[in-house]
């Protein structure tokens, strides 16, 4: 017997017609990752008997469900599927605004086993969240939140006829050299960032109902985008207008080195909360300054993700 490698492990996905149902013949596409959590999710109940012997008297399996995350570097042309799902609607002349349509993948775990190898698949899969982080002198990165309906038997085998597309190979952005057009319209001078974090939240549920072992249907809850603005405090416009709580829009450019750019805009923000602290010796003065998008009436949307390859 073979142990896994963890680095011999490839992750592959594709889209689903039926929720929740694998197609045929399976054209995946293979992922760039960096690590993954996501499983099965067993669900027990231990009985509330009384026992006199003071033993559990047995330990019952009530129901799975899948759940995890994928932790990913973010780069250009590599997750744009995902994008797609995780905002619920279609790119439409390379530009996408979050929407209201399910989408769901399949997604497959091959682990390299020697002679005889492991495939596990997860299906009805979603994108709840995905959490992105620009930090200076690192690279972008791009958590995602997944959430599914089952994983069925794992098998020894590839699906009969299953094909498989090579991951991309654009460059990885990083926030040193790939982060152009980073500004907050509505404050005269755009803070300085040392950092700046982003979370796209489709507050996804579980439907359960009577004599299922797994879910009946996932639902959608509210579209949020929030996140952390990490700025030096160079002057009073940004923390006026957290005072004022003003209309901000904040729009940013990732760009690599072969020349496609994603253009990410919130057109419209508030600012929640933030001030100077007195942080002692030796350092400068920051302010962390949460921030929530809102709808726009303009573009239809809380946010827009334009993509302009090279």
């Amino acid at each position: 017997m073979t142990i896994a490698d963890g680095s011999q492990v490839r992750l592959a996905d594709v889209a689903e017609v039926t929720i929740g149902t694998t197609p045929s013949t399976p054209a995946f596409q293979v992922r760039r990752y960096v690590t993954s959590d996501v499983k099965i999710s067993k669900q027990t109940l231990v009985p509330n008997e009384v026992r006199a012997d003071r033993n559990v008297s047995s330990i019952t399996d009530v129901g799975r469900n899948v759940q995890g995350t994928i932790n990913t570097e973010l780069s250009y042309g590599t997750f744009d599927d995902w994008l797609s799902m995780l905002l619920c609607a279609d790119w439409s002349t390379d530009v996408l605004k979050n929407g209201i349509t399910p989408k769901t993948r399949t997604l497959e775990f091959f682990y390299e086993q020697g002679a005889t190898d492991t495939y596990v698949r997860y299906q009805g899969s979603r994108m709840n969240t995905l959490d992105l982080n620009l930090t200076a002198r690192q690279t972008v990165t791009a958590n995602w939140g997944i959430m599914g309906i089952r994983s069925p038997t794992p098998t020894t085998a590839i699906i009969t006829g299953a094909t498989y597309a090579p991951a991309t190979t654009t460059p990885v952005f990083n926030a040193g050299l790939n982060v152009a057009s980073l500004a907050l319209t509505g404050v005269s001078n755009s803070p300085k960032m040392r950092s700046l974090t982003m979370r796209i939240n489709n507050n996804i549920y579980q439907n359960d109902v009577v004599g299922s072992y797994e879910p009946y249907s996932h639902g959608f809850g509210r579209f949020e985008v929030t996140g952390t603005m990490t700025t030096y405090f160079e002057n009073l416009d940004t923390y006026n207008a957290i005072l004022n709580h003003s209309d901000i829009a904040l729009a940013f450019q990732l760009a690599d080195a072969l020349g496609n750019t994603y253009d990410v805009e919130i057109p419209k923000l508030k600012l929640l909360d933030g001030g100077p602290p007195g942080v002692g010796n030796g350092q400068p003065v920051i302010m962390d300054v949460p921030y929530q998008a809102f709808f726009d009436s303009s573009s239809s949307a809380s946010i827009t993700i334009t993509r302009n390859p090279a």
